[in-house]
């Protein structure tokens, strides 16, 4: 669906750019100095919007939803015919059936569309072609919008991902106004910005660190596809967590480091964090690529030796954010005397940085309680320990390990 859609739109831009106005007259509202000149132009040239018979554009007049509803569904390539007194009816059925706006979400389609109304749509619309951002920059442009309480519920992701696509960014004083009427000259500018990515200008923190991570998605015909998106640092009582970068690229570089294990790295498009997973060898996970769908998924979770999480979440929970857990796969280690033997002998180069980053002068201790637990034989047990300013908790039977551990406090 997404290559369909880009590959649509990329038609669009061709054909506004093949149809210029050297035999159009301008319309006479709309100066040659006009701010959003450029855009009325390309989208009237594109047959997205039209004037009135009158020769006037009228750009300060409000757009009524079913006006922003059609325009970005032709935005989007379609062209219908209306078969009956409601010329909107044919776009608004395609804009549910793309699920760019919910059925009965709006009570009256002659109404004006506001602000937050405006950018759902066109979210939705941009979401059919590229991957939505990443969820660690919302919290900066929460703290960065003075009005962003005023957005209703339901439209409070897709104003963020505006932001961070950069095509409804607010105002200059930090206001969104998400209540406020859309003109139809503001309404061009968007949808000009749906269509070029050049015009677009993504919101950034240019004083917030971040890590590229690969992201695990699917694309239209459901087969594995990695992308790359920025980390920032989440925030924790209005400040940057750097730490979480620094083990983005820690995890990062284990994942290159010379072992007898294999490690992949990055995280799932919708959760909200990252990790690493382990193999015992890079042939071992390679023999995944063999399954296809449902027994491909079944195959990664059974052939891993374990995972190491950070969820972003709740980073003030003693037990967030970082999560180890492991199934003791004693078929791995059959021609070992113990447990801790083939999984040291396998993972020690790549895990031994990311320990001793996380407790310090405490390493050995928490080295030590990580090697019980893989040798435990007896009853369930649970050890808790302050180590580096830390909680370390650590579950674990004869068959698996749960250890957390907490921000340093």
């Amino acid at each position: 669906m997404k290559k369909i859609l880009l590959t649509t739109l990329a038609a669009v831009l061709i054909f506004g750019a093949n149809f210029g106005f050297s035999n159009t007259q301008d319309f006479k509202d709309v100066t040659s100095s006009y701010w959003a000149k450029s855009y009325i132009d390309a989208l009237r040239s594109s047959e997205i919007i039209n004037g009135y018979p009158d020769g006037t554009f009228k750009p300060q007049a409000n757009v009524k939803v079913n006006e922003f509803i059609t325009m970005t569904i032709k935005a989007l390539g379609y062209r219908f015919e209306s078969i009956s007194s409601d010329w909107s009816k044919p776009y608004v059925d395609k804009a549910i059936e793309l699920k760019i706006i919910q059925d009965k979400e709006f009570q009256n389609y002659n109404a004006q569309i506001n602000r937050e109304q405006m950018t759902s749509i066109v979210v939705n619309a941009l979401s059919l072609s590229e991957y939505r951002p990443s969820s660690t920059m919302d919290l900066y442009i929460r703290n960065e919008t003075t009005d962003y309480y005023l957005v209703g519920d339901y439209y409070k992701q897709n104003v963020l991902d505006s932001y961070k696509f950069g095509i409804v960014t607010g105002y200059s004083d930090k206001t969104f106004r998400p209540k406020g009427f859309s003109t139809r000259a503001e309404a061009s500018a968007v949808l000009s910005k749906l269509l070029n990515k050049d015009l677009r200008t993504p919101f950034v923190k240019t004083d917030a660190r971040y890590a590229m991570m690969s992201v695990s998605t699917l694309d239209e015909f459901g087969e594995n596809l990695e992308i790359e998106q920025a980390l920032y640092a989440p925030l924790l009582n209005g400040k940057p967590v750097n730490e979480i970068i620094d083990m983005a690229e820690i995890f990062k570089t284990s994942a290159k480091q010379e072992g007898k294990g294999f490690l992949t790295v990055g995280s799932m498009q919708l959760s909200n964090g990252f990790g690493i997973t382990g193999y015992q060898s890079k042939e071992y996970y390679a023999e995944i690529l063999n399954y296809e769908g449902f027994e491909r998924a079944m195959a990664y979770a059974q052939r891993a030796d374990f995972t190491f999480y950070v969820g972003l979440d709740d980073l003030s929970n003693k037990f967030n954010p970082y999560h180890l857990g492991l199934n003791k796969k004693f078929s791995h280690a059959i021609n070992d005397p113990l447990f801790s033997t083939y999984f040291f002998r396998t993972y020690e180069a790549q895990l031994k940085p990311i320990f001793q980053y996380l407790f310090g002068s405490d390493f050995d201790r928490a080295w030590s309680i990580l090697k019980t637990s893989l040798d435990h034989k007896g009853e369930p047990k649970m050890i808790e320990e302050i180590l580096n300013n830390r909680v370390l908790n650590v579950s674990y039977t004869m068959e698996s390990i749960n250890l957390t551990i907490s921000l340093k406090k």
